[in-house]
């Protein structure tokens, strides 16, 4: 166990032969234990599961009366904003006096309080979720002499700021588009669909990534059906990581091969708004610009950016415009095909389709021949 490695951390290290494969690295060696009484053992546990990384930072310092309470902070460098943890983590209890005779539970409730400047104050109690709330950016606080720990949201670092999309570009209509950042990406939606009706479920996919996706719909206007099935196809995901929104596409979608997508992306709030408002489903994933929609239509795929703001009639008459164009390619491209086996009134040697048609005819009925005698050809 994590807490007998910890205790035997000062022993000699032995080289041991590994038998069998190798899964270190797998989200299952992360195991779901509690978390030790001792500060000592819990923060050399972290730096072992590390790899004593250097962006992983580790801040101790003293609580109590004539600093008798020993305590660390771990943030992760570049996840979290920086002044937010030393101006509302670190300052407040570092000039508060901490009063000893308080129990376990009375202590996270002292601690939470002093931290009210911070949202998202959680109590964690095994190692799995202290390294998923480390890793997404938070603070995690650890006390000595007390099993458990403390996250706060102290989520920042750099992201991409809103610009306009680079892949459907509008002539007219709003020129932001998503970012990398899933809270980002949701917000932009809320700003337009100010309803509480406007519901988001967020989940982890990916054993090894434990990458954030999250499911936005209006209750109300989309099916119950189609949204039951979306989460679950999501939940069945069984997969080591989740890079990018085309991973979720992929392993949800109906027909795997098929020519026409099943289901639509794009990087426009305004588009996944509108799509949301006429019953369909949204998916974010963390990480990327692009964001699913489902169930597609293919008529769907012939609607242009500007369809949205201009006149209804217009609108229909140029998108039965483009269907137009699409058959009419079509059915050109495949006279084009058969065009070369036809003989045409200008050609100088029409007989040269004959022979080559009758050379063909020989060919195959003399191999016909041949198998009635019995001869090899």
């Amino acid at each position: 166990m994590l807490f007998q490695w910890g205790m035997s951390r000062q022993k000699k290290r032995m080289d041991v032969k590994q038998e069998g494969p190798d899964h270190s690295g797998e989200a299952s060696d992360v195991p779901q234990e509690p978390l030790s009484a001792e500060l000592a053992v819990n923060i050399d546990i972290i730096r072992q599961k590390t790899g004593e990384s250097n962006d992983v930072v580790i801040r101790r310092f003293a609580l109590g009366q004539e600093w008798q309470i020993k305590a660390a902070i771990i943030f992760v460098d570049g996840l979290v904003d920086e002044k937010n943890v030393y101006e509302f983590v670190l300052t407040p209890l570092l000039q508060a006096s901490f009063p000893l005779a308080l129990e376990e539970k009375e202590r996270f409730q002292w601690i939470e309080k002093k931290l009210a400047a911070v949202g998202g104050v959680k109590h964690i109690s095994d190692w799995r979720k202290l390294f998923f709330e480390l890793f997404s950016g938070a603070t995690v606080m650890l006390i000595d002499g007390v099993p458990f720990a403390i996250s706060a949201s102290t989520k920042g670092g750099e992201y991409r700021s809103i610009e306009e999309p680079q892949t459907q570009i509008a002539v007219r209509g709003p020129r932001e588009g998503f970012t990398e950042s899933l809270r980002t990406n949701t917000a932009m939606i809320r700003r337009r669909i100010r309803n509480p009706n406007l519901w988001l479920e967020t989940m982890q996919i990916g054993t090894v990534t434990q990458t954030d996706v999250a499911i936005m719909y209006i209750k109300g206007i989309a099916n119950d059906e189609i949204v039951k099935e979306v989460r679950a196809r999501l939940r069945r995901i069984d997969i080591d990581g989740v890079l990018e929104s085309g991973y979720i596409e992929q392993l949800i979608e109906d027909q795997t091969f098929t020519t026409f997508p099943t289901t639509y992306h794009t990087e426009r709030p305004d588009i996944v708004a509108a799509n949301l408002l006429e019953g369909r489903v949204a998916v974010f994933v963390e990480g990327t610009p692009f964001v699913l929609v489902a169930p597609a239509l293919f008529i769907q795929f012939f609607q242009a950016v500007e369809d949205y703001y201009a006149r209804f009639d217009i609108s229909t008459a140029l998108r039965f415009l483009r269907v137009l164009i699409f058959f009419y390619f079509s059915c050109r491209s495949s006279h084009l095909y058969c065009s070369d086996n036809v003989p045409s009134r200008n050609d100088p040697d029409p007989a040269r389709h004959r022979h080559r048609r009758s050379a063909r005819g020989g060919a195959v009925s003399g191999i016909r021949r041949s198998a009635r005698h019995g001869s090899d050809v």
